[in-house]
């Protein structure tokens, strides 16, 4: 996805997981739990909170990678792994996105949750978010 941002603007935006948050669809019912920095300041964790067949679940990401200005990797003990990439092109950033999980999960959600969809808008909402701040 380009955004009409300079990298280090489209960085700033994608490392803070309330961002993040907020971009999934309505009815995930998903809220922003606890965010915990390291002493530099940087996300080590936070929790993601939000129901599943009438359940309350917690799911805990762990940052497994913070490059400033290029990457992050975050870990759900849920399973999945999320990336977020930056990179500066002609006229702003590239910002690409992707998720990675076992089989199975990939298999379930496929059939159920349909995540690659759920990736895909909250990029075009960072973009308009990025670009409005601009």
């Amino acid at each position: 996805m380009h955004i009409d941002a300079p990298v280090e603007k489209v960085f700033h935006y994608i490392d803070d997981p309330a961002h993040f948050v907020a971009a999934m669809p309505e009815k995930s019912n998903i809220t922003l739990g606890a965010v915990n920095r390291s002493p530099e300041g940087t996300v080590s964790t936070y929790e993601v909170k939000y129901r599943e067949l009438g359940m309350h679940l917690t799911g805990v990401f762990t940052r497994e990678e913070y490059v400033v200005n290029e990457r992050i990797v975050d870990h759900s003990s849920l399973g999945p792994i999320f990336t977020f990439s930056v990179e500066a092109d002609d006229s702003g950033t590239t910002l690409t996105a992707s998720w990675d999980a076992s089989t199975l999960m990939k298999m379930l959600d496929a059939v159920f949750f349909h995540g690659d969809k759920d990736i895909e808008r909250a990029l075009a909402t960072y973009k308009v978010e990025i670009e409005a701040l601009a």
